[in-house]
């Protein structure tokens, strides 16, 4: 077997590198912000064709889905960790590359499986062909009934009798399941089962995306896992053809529980504030006890606002309540819950509001010991206005240590960050914006003074070149929300999350991001809306 082991393996790399990755006629440049702030709408309705390789959640999520039979005894993909987009996200095409040692992994991963799929008792449950009849008719059914599955559309003849040829091969130097195993282990290192077609067929000046490829982006898109069978009927009864069908669809698929589960990965990878789980602080030795308790309350704030009020940005961003349980509740010094079960608390007046006011956004962008004006503005500027932030220069001056009772943290910042002129280019658009955060300390609790030292949280949201003012957490809370820029650029993110990379669709989202800003449906109904964009249909080559 090793003799084609290695064989697989070398065909593997070359066909998967050959195939590349990402878009096929042109791509978007990230540096340039949200991939829909193009001005040519006319041209930019879809975009290009693209093969888009499945990240290891995906593949993780489609193998476990097709093999049920796999459970506990798979450890998961062996493939490494996702590359990041520069807008955070693990799911972009253009990031999502193959080299030798991803086709090593991809290897090692479909003999994994397929050693665990065709092992006698599993075999004799989904396949008992394989124990009364091993044959070419046996294998035929294998082959066919997998392959719909791998692929997301059936097998094509010339295929089956590709793979048929090769179970001959293998089983007649060893045993039937022997060559079930290796047709199984290439099958799933196909590039047909490891990348994403999205290319349709040429009609006119277009290429209209087939019914499967649709069903794959629905599924992939909105579950991050294979299409259901199901899924695959309405494609192969050719169901999936208007924008009010794909809406439907998306609308029930992100009901699912691996619905709300992508959802939660883009809110995570959006956010981050996944990343307050797990640091340190150094006045609360056991600060990862309420770290992993504040990932919980933004979870479940989140899901509320989203999922259970079926809200928009605005009240994203100034919601007056949260989600505390007795640690938190004493710890933010608030609430008066008891129990461990986390309960629907308001706010107190002038603590905050909405999502900016969440322990695990501010806590998780501060310091260890002290709050951080720079990296809370950052949030605000990069996730919330969409705005880019050049190379730091070198040498850049250190700002002093904290010294509580004597000096402010927003003194110390301005000293260096807003007075020096080779920190102040940047630091002009995220510095002021953190000030209005500055009665949240580092470990996201409410303080009204500083080490006894009055507070100034006055400030301001950089908007081009404009400058609007803010002052406390409330009100910039509220100037975001009235902000149609901010709608615009958390609706573009949603939908380059969603569509796992612009592609050149700058205009897809024209109509449907007009009916989030005005009110008319929240961020989940906007998200279940993006199904129905002729982006989802169709693509257009550029040169």
């Amino acid at each position: 077997m090793m003799r084609w082991r290695t064989w697989v393996l070398a065909g593997l790399s070359s066909s998967l590198l050959a195939c590349g990755a990402g878009s096929l006629g042109g791509e978007d440049d990230p540096e340039k912000g949200p991939v829909f702030e193009g001005s040519s709408c006319e041209e930019a309705r879809v975009g290009a064709p693209v093969l888009r390789r499945l990240s290891a959640l995906e593949l993780e999520n489609s193998l476990r889905d097709i093999f049920p039979e796999l459970g506990a005894s798979w450890s998961g993909v062996r493939l490494g960790t996702d590359p990041t987009s520069t807008f955070g996200f693990t799911n972009d095409a253009g990031t999502l590359q193959v080299g030798a040692q991803t086709a090593k992994e991809l290897l090692g991963t479909a003999e994994d499986v397929a050693d665990i799929v065709t092992a006698d008792a599993a075999l004799a449950a989904s396949l008992p062909c394989a124990a009364t009849q091993p044959g070419p008719e046996c294998a035929a059914e294998f082959i066919t009934r997998y392959g719909l599955r791998l692929f997301r559309r059936p097998v094509s003849e010339e295929e089956k009798g590709e793979f048929l040829a090769l179970h001959a091969s293998v089983s007649g130097k060893s045993d039937f399941r022997r060559g079930l195993k290796w047709t199984l282990v290439s099958m799933i290192q196909s590039p047909h089962a490891f990348y994403r077609s999205e290319i349709g067929a040429p009609n006119g000046g277009r290429y209209e995306l087939t019914q499967h490829e649709i069903a794959t982006a629905l599924a992939y898109n909105y579950t991050g896992t294979t299409p259901t069978p199901e899924l695959l009927d309405k494609a192969a009864r050719g169901e999936l053809g208007s924008p009010e069908a794909l809406v439907a669809e998306a609308r029930a698929l992100l009901n699912t529980q691996r619905g709300r589960e992508a959802m939660s990965r883009f809110l995570q990878q959006w956010l981050s504030y996944g990343k307050v789980n797990g640091i340190a602080k150094e006045k609360i030795p056991d600060f990862s006890t309420y770290g992993a308790l504040m990932q919980d309350e933004t979870r479940l704030f989140l899901e509320d606002v989203i999922y259970t009020r079926g809200a928009g940005v605005g009240e994203l961003l100034t919601a007056p309540y949260t989600f505390l349980n007795d640690k938190l509740s004493s710890f933010y010094g608030y609430g008066n819950v008891t129990g461990a079960e986390f309960q629907r608390v308001d706010r107190p007046a002038d603590w905050g509001v909405g999502l900016l006011a969440q322990g695990s956004i501010l806590a998780g962008n501060a310091h260890m010991d002290g709050s951080s004006p720079t990296h809370r503005g950052l949030l605000v500027f990069r996730r919330f206005l969409c705005g880019t932030v050049p190379p730091p220069p070198e040498n850049i001056p250190a700002i002093s240590k904290p010294d509580p009772g004597r000096t402010t943290t927003r003194a110390r910042y301005e000293t260096v960050h807003i007075s020096a002129p080779e920190c102040n280019k940047c630091h002009q658009n995220s510095d002021p914006t953190g000030f209005a955060l500055e009665h949240f300390d580092e470990m996201g609790r409410y303080r009204a003074d500083e080490g006894g030292l009055p507070i100034d949280d006055s400030g301001y949201i950089a908007v081009g070149n404009e400058r609007r003012p803010v002052a406390g957490a409330k009100s910039l809370a509220e100037t975001l929300a009235s902000s149609p820029e901010v709608t615009t650029c958390v609706s573009s993110l949603a939908a380059t999350y969603t569509y796992g990379g612009a592609l050149g669709a700058q205009c897809a989202i024209d109509e449907v991001q007009q009916g989030l800003a005005s009110g008319e449906y929240g961020i989940l109904e906007f998200v279940a809306r993006l199904a129905g964009t002729e982006h989802m249909r169709a693509r257009v080559r550029r040169e």
